[in-house]
């Protein structure tokens, strides 16, 4: 059960063609955040294929990815605070860290079937002040694809 404020960050009818952090969550100085979730999923491809998917915690010194877009996280109670966590979508230069690169969750795109994960609430992992998230599209896919995807946390008050 989150301890704090919820929100998301969503990307939506992206065209996808390489290894890239789909979305990357940035915290601040002053708020961690736990992860509750991710789903991904596609419009154009019509036969089965799988694509590596991680989602990774960048510990120290991250440098945030690029080429893609910034993203503005959205209150899920729209009475809420604006997050302080900034966030980034669809970034084909990968965000790096000085630290270690934590793997919290790996897993398998069905492209047919898309993916929609959600931490077991004993099991969620918390993004520490300065650190950052990124769910990762560790495979690219054969041809480009459009693409949609969500992931769920909250700021830890």
């Amino acid at each position: 059960m989150a301890r704090g404020r919820s929100y998301t960050v969503s990307f939506s009818g992206v065209s996808v063609s390489a290894v890239q952090d789909l979305i990357g969550l940035y915290c601040g100085a002053a708020m961690a955040c736990e992860l509750h979730g991710i789903e991904i999923g596609q419009i154009t491809a019509t036969t089965i294929a799988s694509l590596r998917v991680s989602v990774k915690r960048l510990t120290a010194t991250v440098t945030s990815g690029s080429v893609g877009t910034s993203a503005t996280p959205r209150k899920a109670l729209s009475g809420d605070a604006a997050a302080t966590a900034t966030a980034r979508v669809n970034d084909t230069t990968q965000a790096t860290t000085g630290g270690t690169a934590e793997v919290l969750h790996s897993d398998v795109l069905n492209l047919l079937n898309g993916l929609s994960f959600f931490w077991p609430p004993n099991d969620i992992p918390v993004i520490g002040l300065s650190q950052a998230a990124v769910v990762s599209l560790d495979t690219a896919p054969g041809s480009a694809i459009v693409m949609s995807g969500t992931l769920y946390f909250a700021e830890i008050l």
